[in-house]
């Protein structure tokens, strides 16, 4: 998860603990479309004079796509000002409570908060697009072009978004059973765990298009899979059109969970770095990664809720718990993420050593599991360099290389755990 599609969607949902204000609707309503209509412009401004300067031959079109990148990647981060002066400055968000049938409802309140950041997030992916097409190759269509947009939504914040209004609707629905509030608690708690051992992977299953992988290699990643711990794992080949170099497990139920590895992955790494690929996953599940990350972030919000107690019944008490939360919410998961992934990285090593004897074109030893590991690293960023640098959940590649390398002497421990969704590599 990019962190700007984070700070997108978190700040967009923390703008509803903004105190109700005497603000028109309509003028509300009115400005927040104006600022998105100029912000779609602003993004296809960008699009179609660097396709010109492309099409002129002033620059190489790879340069232009380098450019178009870094304009609307700016846009983007500019884009979390613009959603809070739509939401608290115009006063979109102070007008929820008197909403009618929305005043009701969790999951219409996060629909209206979200809309701007979506809208405007929207901008960049069309652009994107536009200048594609502009340059002949992308086809045109407005159909074509919507299908750009679903899909740019679907590789990204979908992730986040989706999830979070599911379960919001399901909160809805729990607050209308004829119920006490102690049983729709429990109710709820139950839902949760109902959503992540069953809804997660479904939810996988519908934002990617997967297909079946060949009988031979179906074969050995199962064997690979089996000899790491993970029986009854599916194993699947994620279409990503040649454009993505990703792997990520869903599910933590043995019968629901799937590997996704995209094509580029199955198709260019070699056996011995794709084996890795698989390992590090499966080192997420094993070692229970993201159920950590996922509790890691409790106390962060519990010391916002401690600041909103503590500021009382000022105005901007939840405001003031919301920013505290956020930050530490930030600082919290970078320290865990970055630990997990060093462990994944190291954990996989191990395991390989540990199965190559009974899996075929696995490294037999740590020192040649570091190798492929690190070559497969080098390799998956190649078309990106900048993916070789730190990122907020993500250490850089020369730091987990080093890493690897450092862990070589520590004895060999392996426990056999379950996650719930391992990160990409």
């Amino acid at each position: 998860m990019h962190l700007q599609s984070f700070l997108l969607v978190v700040l967009s949902l923390s703008c509803g603990s903004l105190p109700a204000g005497e603000v028109d609707l309509t003028r509300a309503v009115v400005a927040t479309l104006g600022m998105i209509v100029a912000w779609w412009i602003l993004c296809h401004i960008a699009a179609r004079t660097t396709s010109q300067q492309v099409i002129a031959g002033n620059i190489e079109p790879i340069q232009g796509a380098q450019w178009l990148e870094t304009q609307l990647d700016v846009f983007r981060w500019l884009g979390l000002g613009v959603v809070v002066m739509c939401l608290a400055g115009f006063g979109l968000a102070r007008n929820l409570d008197a909403m009618p049938v929305i005043q009701n409802s969790m999951f219409l309140q996060s629909l209206v908060l979200l809309f701007p950041g979506l809208a405007i997030s929207a901008a960049s992916w069309s652009a994107e697009h536009r200048y594609g097409v502009l340059l002949e190759y992308a086809d045109r269509g407005i159909v074509t072009h919507l299908r750009s947009i679903v899909s740019s939504f679907r590789g990204g914040v979908a992730w986040l978004v989706v999830p979070i209004l599911m379960l919001l609707a399901s909160a809805d629905a729990i607050t209308r059973l004829p119920i006490s509030q102690q049983q729709a608690g429990w109710v709820m708690a139950g839902a949760l765990v109902l959503f992540l051992c069953v809804g997660l992977p479904w939810l996988a299953s519908r934002l990617f298009k997967t297909g079946p992988l060949d009988g031979e290699a179906e074969a050995w990643v199962a064997s690979l899979l089996s000899a790491s711990g993970l029986q009854r794992t599916k194993a699947v080949r994620w279409d990503t059109e040649g454009r993505s170099f990703n792997a990520l497990i869903t599910g933590f139920v043995p019968p629901l969970r799937t590997l996704l590895l995209s094509d580029r992955l199955l198709d260019e790494l070699p056996r011995g770095q794709l084996a890795m690929v698989v390992l590090h996953e499966a080192a997420h599940l094993r070692r229970r990664h993201v159920p950590l990350r996922m509790l890691s972030i409790l106390p962060a919000w519990g010391v916002g809720a401690g600041v909103t107690r503590l500021a009382g019944d000022a105005s901007w008490a939840m405001v003031a718990g919301s920013v505290v939360a956020i930050i530490l919410t930030l600082g919290v998961l970078r320290l865990i993420a970055y630990r997990t992934e060093f462990d994944a990285d190291v954990q996989a090593c191990r395991l390989a050593e540990k199965i190559a004897p009974s899996v075929s074109e696995v490294p037999e030893s740590y020192a040649a599991a570091a190798e492929a590991l690190s070559r497969a690293l080098i390799r998956v960023t190649e078309d990106h360099p900048a993916a070789r640098k730190p990122t907020w959940l993500h250490p850089g590649v020369v730091d987990r290389i080093e890493c690897i390398r450092r862990q070589r002497i520590i004895p060999n421990v392996n426990n056999v755990t379950a996650g719930t969704m391992a990160n990409p590599v």
